[in-house]
């Protein structure tokens, strides 16, 4: 019998992430509770036979004086503090009725009806603000569009100036309609010096485009190219790669780092290296992977649970996904034909 005499019991929070406007509503912790002086997400305890929906009515009530009409789901986090575990369940709130807290006093602290300061702050602001170590996937989350969207590798079989011009065509349409893009680019391992050079013209479009590109860790990029991106996607094998994963964090601190996973197995792997968000497949039969089982959606979500970072449901998926993909635990879709220079 396993001995859980000293394990912490899980505390269930239902936590709102209040939107209007660009903005979200964040709450100071009193002094004399756990994580006492740092601002958070409003919420509070689920208790017993309550759901999280439940229970963030009731809090959020309690606490704001808001109505609660419309959620979805964010991320849900399993955290453990040195005395304390918690489980935070995450709703989007994008409508309300009730106490309307001021947007126009930009950035000015009010207050809650328990006292508590409170105030709307942009969420590119977020990092600006100390909060509890277990809030800091969900402002992940938050920063993070719904779509990721991957390159197809259009250079298999020949390599001429039309296919160039093509491409770069279609990543100036696609950076154009989604804001995070995976640059995939496999065949042309043995042509540095070109490979080098496509990449080089798709960073100068998505810097027009304010777009952020990710490079898949297989593209054999030079440091320079490396800089201008926004991070790097591992592959398997480089996920269980720790020397290379602590020589890239030493070169790019700043850079995103990101995972393909595919099982439990991958998913504790990027969790012990607290990578920034994961891509999760296949959750559908694909034509490109036709002999990949897919998992599903109710696997989808028990594997999401178990992440402790925003998670993009990958194979199969096209952006009428979307709303079931969120439902199930997801940050958004990943893919690549149906997101792809798309109109």
């Amino acid at each position: 019998m396993l001995n859980t005499e000293h394990e912490p019991l899980v505390t269930h929070v239902a936590v709102a992430v209040i939107l209007n406007k660009g903005r979200v509503l964040i709450s100071k912790r009193g002094k004399n509770v756990h994580q006492g002086g740092l601002w958070e997400f409003p919420g509070g305890k689920v208790e017993l036979g309550e759901t999280c929906q439940q229970a963030l009515l009731r809090e959020i009530k309690e606490e704001l004086g808001i109505y609660i009409q419309k959620t979805r789901p964010l991320i849900k986090i399993l955290h453990s503090y040195p005395d304390k575990k918690v489980l935070l369940e995450t709703l989007i709130v994008s409508d309300y009725e009730g106490y309307d807290y001021s947007l126009e006093q930009n950035n000015q602290s009010q207050h809650g009806l328990e006292g508590q300061m409170v105030k709307w702050i942009n969420l590119d602001d977020l990092n600006k603000y100390a909060f509890p170590v277990a809030n800091q996937s969900i402002i992940k989350a938050l920063l993070l569009p719904d779509t990721y969207v991957i390159s197809p590798d259009p250079f298999t079989n020949y390599l001429d100036s039309h296919k160039i011009s093509q491409f770069l065509a279609e990543f100036a349409h696609t950076s154009h309609q989604h804001s995070l893009v995976q640059l995939r680019i496999k065949s042309l391992d043995n042509d540095t010096e070109q490979l080098n050079a496509i990449v080089q013209q798709c960073l100068d479009i998505a810097q027009q485009q304010n777009t952020h590109i990710i490079f898949n860790s297989s593209m054999n990029l030079s440091v320079a190219i490396q800089q201008q991106s926004t991070g790097h996607h591992l592959t398997t094998q480089h996920l269980y790669d720790t020397h290379y994963v602590t020589h890239y964090r030493q070169h790019f601190p700043d850079h995103l780092l990101v995972a393909s996973c595919h099982c439990l197995e991958d998913i504790r792997q990027a969790n012990q290296l607290e990578l920034d968000f994961i891509v999760l497949s296949a959750i559908m039969q694909t034509q490109s992977h036709p002999q990949q089982k897919p998992i599903g959606w109710l696997a989808f979500e028990r594997l999401t649970a178990v992440a402790t970072m925003p998670v993009f449901a990958l194979g199969g998926m096209n952006i009428n996904d979307m709303n079931q993909a969120q439902s199930f635990g997801a940050q958004g879709i990943a893919a690549i034909s149906a997101l792809w220079g798309q109109q």
